[in-house]
């Protein structure tokens, strides 16, 4: 399936529930063919151990019985925020010890310092992934879909066990989201969020839980103060564009006609994401060093200064949570992008005219951690 043959260019591609190995292949199929060859080569070394080559996942686990199982892919901050805050927020709100109840399961060898009561659990590996006996009891499971092994995993159990299951919301929804699980309870950045990625799917209950993340760039910027803040504005600093040359969901060339449109005259510097390590990204930074353009990804976003512009990164969303000047940019958007840009309400930017910077994310039901741990709350009876 391509974008080419939908009627509807605007949608996402993959909104089905049954669309999950559909979303998989294409996705491999947008792979660099170094990252390919190197997945083959893990795979055919697991099916070579067999057995033995277990799940790559860890348990965390109370001594006693588990209500809530939360599947996290990383133990990043986005998916703390969005997995592991309401815990937290659900501990608070709960007077009995709650998190007794509540079991973690990530990748394997992960720092769990961050996860709500997970101290205290005992750690064991997944060696397969049949249900471990203490989780034969599960009320409900918190993932961020089922598209990764941890919530592809806990997924199928809270199917075994008729446990419901939620699905957080942890990231910006572009036209290549994998589809949402079906059956499910989905905490979503907004309504509109919702009704655009599940296509208003009737399995799917939709709560407008708004974003974690944002809401803690929000509070991290409140927190440093005024004059912190207008620092961090830098009105005369040129600012950063994000890159993306990494993604599958735009051509590499029209990604990086962005950059230039928008670095060129601004005179900003070029902040790579993490990702772009590969053999084409390095070359076009070598080039654009060659033009005079700073390349440089050191440090958090929140120690640059000036206006923040990207393609589609979440970063813009963050940066204008914090008070930042911030916007998108592209010579010829494609529907979809237009349609994420106005879902966002991101502004656009063009070298004849800069516009109102986008405005900070609506967020009208407050801390989402506290949102999501409502609903939580009384799945577990408590």
């Amino acid at each position: 399936m391509g974008m080419s043959t939908r009627p509807d260019r605007t949608a996402p591609l993959f909104w089905r529930a049954e669309q999950l190995d559909e979303w998989a292949c294409w996705q491999r199929r947008q792979w660099p063919a170094s990252r390919r060859a190197v997945d083959r080569a893990r795979q055919t070394a697991r099916r070579l151990r067999g057995h033995d080559a277990g799940t790559g996942l860890e348990i965390a686990s109370p001594r006693g019985p588990v209500h809530t199982l939360v599947a996290l892919e990383s133990l990043g901050p986005t998916q703390v925020a969005a997995l592991a805050d309401p815990l937290r927020a659900l501990a608070e709100q709960v007077e009995h010890e709650v998190l007794e109840g509540v079991a973690w399961m990530f990748p394997a060898g992960s720092e769990i310092v961050g996860l709500p009561g997970a101290a205290l659990h005992r750690i064991e590996p997944l060696t397969d992934t049949a249900c471990p006996e203490h989780l034969r009891e599960l009320t409900q499971v918190v993932v961020a879909g089922e598209y990764l092994p941890s919530g592809r995993t806990a997924v199928r159990w809270a199917r075994e066990q008729h446990a419901r299951v939620n699905v957080v919301q942890h990231g910006l929804l572009a036209v290549s989201t994998p589809p949402v699980p079906a059956d499910c309870r989905l905490f979503a950045f907004s309504e509109r969020d919702g009704a655009w990625w599940t296509q208003s799917r009737t399995d799917v209950e939709v709560v407008d839980a708004g974003s974690a993340l944002l809401w803690n760039a929000g509070q991290q910027a409140e927190a440093r103060g005024p004059a912190q803040a207008g620092a961090a504005v830098g009105k005369r600093s040129p600012g950063v564009f994000l890159g993306q040359l990494h993604g599958a969901e735009l051509p590499r060339r029209d990604v990086a006609a962005a950059a230039a449109q928008y670095i060129h005259p601004t005179g900003a510097t070029y902040r790579p994401h993490p990702a772009e390590q590969d053999r084409l990204s390095r070359a076009q930074h070598e080039k654009w060093r060659a033009q005079g353009i700073t390349v440089d990804g050191s440090g958090p976003l929140t120690a640059t200064s000036g206006p923040v512009a990207a393609v589609f990164s979440t970063g813009v969303l963050e940066a204008a949570q914090s008070g930042r000047a911030a916007y998108v940019v592209h010579p010829e958007p494609p529907a979809w992008l237009e349609e994420f840009w106005d879902r966002y309400s991101m502004s656009r930017w063009r070298p004849w005219k800069t516009p109102e910077p986008t405005p900070a994310f609506a967020m009208p039901h407050g801390d989402p951690a506290h949102v999501i741990a409502r609903h939580l709350k009384k799945e577990i009876g408590a």
